[in-house]
């Protein structure tokens, strides 16, 4: 029984860390979704695009190519990149950040699972926000929860994957997001992250 409150209090404490210290995911969570929806038509461009090719985080475990994306920064000084494809109309918004040393002492698994409150967080940010589907996703032995949902995002409808995983004391948190119609496109996207 003291075993158990203690793994509830160290998950309570990781919730805690993350919302004071106003952790990456819920910072792009938050993101100016008038913004993103703006990058995904591309009627903006960057001062200083940049070519994104190779993606690596957790120290390698989790590392995808990104063809045709530029990569810019987040809307409103956000944690994080943001990259951008003008021919396929997406943005991905891809960050990492270290786990808080309070959490250190529990397991990726335990992090992950104090993490998915991160859909409470935004349909609270957007009364549109619906799940869709969420699920635990194997890739190269690293498991990333996936959560697919659809938005409105500057009164049009989108859909958005966001992907989490933690490993070696960092996390990261990627969301893809791709117009209502376009659902091989998006699917296509997130495949190639979860090397599908």
């Amino acid at each position: 029984m003291e075993l158990n409150l203690k793994k509830e209090d160290r998950i309570m404490k990781l919730t805690k860390t993350m919302t004071l210290a106003g952790s990456l995911c819920m910072a792009m969570a938050f993101s100016s979704v008038a913004n993103l929806a703006v990058a995904a038509e591309a009627k903006t461009a960057a001062a200083n695009p940049v070519p994104a090719d190779k993606v690596s985080l957790l120290g390698g475990h989790l590392a995808f190519n990104l063809k045709g994306y530029e990569m810019q920064p987040v809307p409103g000084g956000g944690p994080g990149n943001m990259y951008v494809s003008k021919a396929e109309k997406r943005v991905m918004l891809i960050g990492e950040d270290a786990i808080p040393v309070v959490a250190r002492g529990a397991s990726d698994a335990d992090f992950i699972n104090g993490m998915k409150s991160i859909k409470d967080k935004q349909k609270q940010a957007s009364p549109d926000y619906t799940v869709i589907s969420e699920k635990t996703e194997n890739v190269k032995g690293l498991e990333v929860y996936h959560i697919e949902a659809t938005d409105k995002m500057d009164g049009k409808n989108v859909q958005q994957a966001t992907l989490l995983s933690a490993a070696d004391n960092k996390f990261t948190v990627i969301q893809v997001i791709s117009g209502s119609k376009d659902k091989t496109g998006h699917a296509a996207a997130v495949n190639n992250i979860l090397a599908k």
